[in-house]
């Protein structure tokens, strides 16, 4: 998405257009690069330097169903978010067990789907290392894990690891995450080829990134509307992602 209709976008939401004099009290104090600017400049300001917030926001709160695609091409060639990661890693044995685990990397927000070779599905919805349903893992009697029922558990350490149950050493393992991302920039052409004059967004997610910019637009000039540009990006983030 463009910048310039970022800009436009977020300030439609606060009903607020361009034209030099905004209803903001004392938006000076606002200048990030020291310069004289006219109160629209330093708007827009704001809502630049909140684009990386509002999209980490996202990343944190979105299902991962409406963080997929890409709204950027590059000519023929999509630019990729980086928010969506698909690895094939290579899991270590848990000794004893009939599974493995993954060490994530440290950008790791949240899984989407792991699958192992075997598996009849995927899973989307780890469980907690402290839950009933981990403790049955370890249940040979009949309630631990199975190709038909596999399961996918969350450890929370430094970096964070994934348990796959069932796993045996051999079988590959592929696996889509949510990744902590700075916003990939698209660049101009031609002579502006070292411009940045957009950002790639995952486009079910759009609506929701231009609420929270204006939510953080909002509270930074002490509006009260803040609270329901909050309350709009987080209706957005509900949607039904089938």
């Amino acid at each position: 998405m463009k910048i310039d209709e970022i800009i436009k976008a977020v300030r439609w939401c606060i009903d607020e257009e361009a034209d030099n004099s905004t209803s903001f009290a004392d938006a000076s104090k606002y200048d990030f690069d020291g310069g004289t600017h006219t109160d629209e400049g330093l708007m827009n300001n704001i809502i630049k330097a909140k684009i990386g917030d509002a999209l980490r926001w996202v990343c944190l709160n979105a299902h991962p169903g409406l963080l997929g695609g890409s709204d950027e091409k590059q000519g023929t060639a999509t630019i990729e978010t980086g928010i969506m990661k698909d690895a094939t890693p290579t899991p270590t044995l848990i000794t004893g067990q009939t599974a493995g685990y993954i060490t994530m990397d440290a950008d790791f927000i949240k899984l989407a789907r792991v699958r192992v070779e075997g598996w009849h599905r995927a899973v989307r919805t780890p469980i907690a290392e402290d839950s009933d349903e981990y403790l049955q893992l370890y249940d040979t009697n009949g309630a631990t894990a199975t190709d038909d029922r596999p399961q996918a558990a969350l450890v929370e350490k430094s970096k964070r690891e994934i348990e796959l149950w069932p796993w045996t050493s051999g079988k590959t393992v592929e696996v889509t995450y949510v990744a902590s991302v700075e916003p990939k920039e698209v660049m101009g052409s031609g002579s502006q080829s070292d411009t940045v004059v957009g950002y790639a967004l995952p486009p079910k997610a759009r609506t929701s990134i231009i609420y929270y910019i204006a939510f953080l637009l909002l509270s930074a000039y002490n509006d009260p509307r803040a609270a329901r540009m909050l309350e709009i990006a987080k209706m957005n983030l509900a949607y039904d992602t089938k």
